[in-house]
């Protein structure tokens, strides 16, 4: 969840739980406020009443009372009611013409010597549609307060979180392999200004860091390189000679391979640096079939060789979009390994769609198969290699996007390749 998005919310939260939580309470306290009011005028009333009671001598005048004052209500009774109540019930409006709550006050009376059954009766059917009218005004205002406090509050955040985002988006479009400076907007606010210029010296640093790392890499093996090859074709020159002896055509034999291994080796450190600087980009939409018997193709005198069996099942339409030397170097490596690990007459099964591919072979399980990726790391000395094929791969797999993982399973070592371009596994 975006942080403008957090906020904004947050504050739409708060907002919304105050005008839950309060708007029945001022409801309730505006209630009670004009029944207070009301009692206060039927006490009023009472008083009134006991004030004028001493001018009725006859049942006429009662009558005329009654008529005179309609909230006033008598009705003889047999038993005089001692106490006064106040309480609110529903009755029949005639003005309104229907029923509505009315707050009655209620008490005991003697007049002319007779019992009767006061009742000082107050319609609050108006006092209702003030509160009404009150709450829906409330209401009102406090949702225009609230639709305006989120609008105001969402355009001040894009207004000042506006530098983060141009920043955020101007990192996500730079290349440290290319040779631009990166540029962050201007920003009036400091913590945006000390961000962006805590971005550039670090960009800055990371990048020289990359230009030096990356002409180390072409200089080293440059450098290598020459000397690699001088060595390489004295000794080829040294074993073409007739005064070697056999023991000495063996040291000569021995220092070639020596002499292959280092040059091999130094090949894997520079393309481990170019993949760990991200050098392979440009990605394209490449047959994956392809690419597998071309690998097979190329390991084809090691497998007869050994006399190992290889069981290819590729699906014809297997497209993956990928950076072609990245791709060739995974496919190579993983079946190489497998090749090279399996005894003679093994078994090799691949297995490929667009989605994944799947490397299996023969062989014993591994001592410690959770150091399978680490660099130089190898389970057996006898078997010729840097150390480095794997690591490569992996490395590989995570320039690409690509997802691997290893098993052993039914006495098969198992590599599962699950490309970038497809969630299917």
């Amino acid at each position: 969840m975006k942080l403008l998005t957090r906020t904004v919310r947050n504050y739409l939260i708060y907002s919304t739980l105050l005008v839950l939580l309060f708007t029945p309470l001022f409801y309730y306290s505006i209630h009670q406020l004009f029944i207070h009011d009301m009692d206060k005028v039927l006490l009023a009333h009472k008083k009134d009443f006991y004030g004028s009671i001493n001018n009725i001598n006859s049942l006429d005048d009662l009558e005329l009372f009654h008529l005179m004052n309609e909230e006033f209500v008598l009705e003889q009774v047999e038993n005089l009611q001692i106490g006064d109540s106040i309480f609110t019930v529903d009755l029949y409006d005639n003005g309104a013409e229907r029923w509505a709550p009315h707050r009655v006050y209620q008490s005991g009376v003697q007049i002319l010597g007779k019992n009767f059954r006061l009742q000082i009766r107050e319609s609050m059917l108006s006092n209702s549609e003030l509160i009404s009218a009150v709450m829906i005004i409330q209401l009102l205002m406090l949702t225009l307060l609230l639709v305006g406090l989120s609008i105001i509050n969402h355009n001040l955040a894009k207004t000042i979180w506006g530098p983060f985002y141009s920043i955020l988006d101007r990192l996500k479009k730079y290349r440290i392999d290319e040779d631009t400076e990166l540029v962050l907007p201007a920003s009036t606010t400091a913590e945006f200004r000390e961000l962006s210029a805590a971005i550039k010296h670090l960009v800055d640093r990371s990048r020289a860091a990359y230009q030096d790392q990356k002409e180390f890499a072409e200089n080293a093996s440059h450098e290598l390189g020459t000397p690699l090859a001088i060595c390489r074709t004295k000794l080829e020159l040294l074993a073409q000679t007739k005064e070697l002896t056999e023991e000495q055509a063996g040291l000569v034999e021995s220092l070639l391979e020596a002499t292959e291994r280092i040059s091999r080796l130094n090949r894997n450190l520079v393309l481990l640096s170019k993949i760990e600087n991200r050098q392979f980009f440009d990605s394209e939409k490449i047959d994956l079939s392809a690419v597998v018997t071309k690998a097979t193709e190329a390991y084809k005198g090691q497998v007869e060789e050994k006399r190992i069996f290889i069981k290819s099942s590729v699906a014809p339409n297997a497209i993956v979009n990928a950076n072609p030397a990245l791709l060739e170097l995974i496919i190579f490596n993983i079946i190489s390994n497998a090749i090279r690990h399996t005894p003679e007459d093994g078994t090799v099964i691949i297995q490929g769609s667009k989605a994944f591919i799947n490397v299996a072979n023969t062989g014993p399980p591994l001592q410690s198969p959770e150091k399978i990726f680490q660099r130089f790391h190898r389970e057996s000395r006898n078997v010729l290699g840097s150390g480095l094929g794997l690591s490569i791969v992996k490395k590989a797999c995570e320039a690409s996007g690509f997802s691997i993982e290893y098993r052993y399973h039914s006495d098969m070592h198992q590599f599962k390749i699950v490309f970038a371009n497809s969630s299917a596994s």
